[in-house]
């Protein structure tokens, strides 16, 4: 389902589901990432929902940041964890992955390349604040992975998008998930 025309990268507040006939396949990505074959085929059929809820600022100087949840059912690789949109690194360990160390940073238009969107156009008029690039490290497996989040008209749709490129040892794998405004947060 379409996401409210309302809503925008500013906040992306709401529940979202993996749409996987308008995205592509994780399997290439997975497999760079070195997630064993048959965890990659669970989680290639599994459900896949996320959940964002933006904080209030706790004052004028905060930077933005999401409560974040996502459930794999099957799989049991569901992870709470938290947003801070502000370019500082820190470090993490999630189910799939073990540690890893992530940033995340809005971009404004100009700096929003071709290559991230993976060609695709950037829905809106504003040139601030029009997409969030999220960068995850494993230091241990070897990979980088880059995470564009944008809106994207999709078949006359306002639909919530992320294109990923995964990086390790020279290799490149890229995939666009498209994802379904479910509701609002529970």
């Amino acid at each position: 389902m379409a996401a409210p025309i309302d809503i925008t990268i500013s906040d992306v507040t709401g529940r979202w589901s993996l749409n996987r006939g308008l995205s592509d396949s994780l399997e290439s990505c997975f497999a760079l990432q070195g997630i064993p074959w048959i965890i990659r085929k669970v989680i290639n059929f599994a459900s896949l929902e996320l959940q964002y809820v933006k904080d209030a600022p706790s004052d004028a100087t905060a930077p933005p940041s999401f409560a974040f949840k996502q459930t794999v059912r099957p799989g049991g690789f569901d992870t709470i964890n938290k947003y801070i949109i502000d370019g500082d690194k820190r470090t993490d360990s999630v189910p799939i992955f073990g540690e890893i160390t992530m940033h995340a940073k809005y971009l404004d238009r100009d700096e929003v390349t071709p290559e991230q969107t993976l060609g695709a156009v950037i829905q809106g008029d504003s040139t601030k604040d029009v997409a969030i690039l999220e960068v995850v490290e494993s230091e241990n497996m070897g990979w980088r992975a880059e995470t564009l989040w944008v809106f994207e008209t999709i078949n006359e749709e306002h639909r919530f998008c992320k294109y990923n490129t995964i990086t390790k040892d020279g290799q490149r794998e890229t995939a666009k998930l498209v994802h379904d405004y479910i509701g609002p947060p529970n």
